[in-house]
C-alpha cells in the first residue's frame, strides 16, 4: 500500500511505500476516521464541518505517517 492509496486521500501525499510493520496502524486509523465521519454525521454535523474535521485529522496524520515512514527507512539503510 502507497500512502497516496489511503481513503480518504491526503491532500499533499507523497508516492511512499508503507511498510508492513505500519499497515495495522494505516488500516486503524482509517477504520477510526470511518467511524469519526459516521457518529458526526449521525449527531447532524453540517457536511463542510465533517469534511473540515476529517481533512485536518487526515493531513496531521499523513504527516506523522511520513516522518514515521522515513525514521524506519533510515533505519533499515542503516542495517
Amino acid at each position: 500500500m502507497r500512502i497516496d492509496e489511503l481513503l480518504p486521500r491526503p491532500s499533499a501525499a507523497e508516492p511512499l511505500e508503507i511498510p508492513a510493520e505500519l499497515l495495522d496502524s494505516v488500516n486503524r486509523h482509517q477504520a477510526n476516521l470511518a467511524a469519526l465521519i459516521a457518529n458526526m454525521k449521525a449527531a447532524g454535523i453540517r457536511d463542510d464541518m465533517v469534511e473540515a474535521s476529517v481533512r485536518t485529522l487526515v493531513d496531521s496524520y499523513a504527516s506523522e505517517l511520513s516522518v514515521a515512514i522515513r525514521a524506519f527507512m533510515k533505519g533499515s539503510s542503516d542495517a
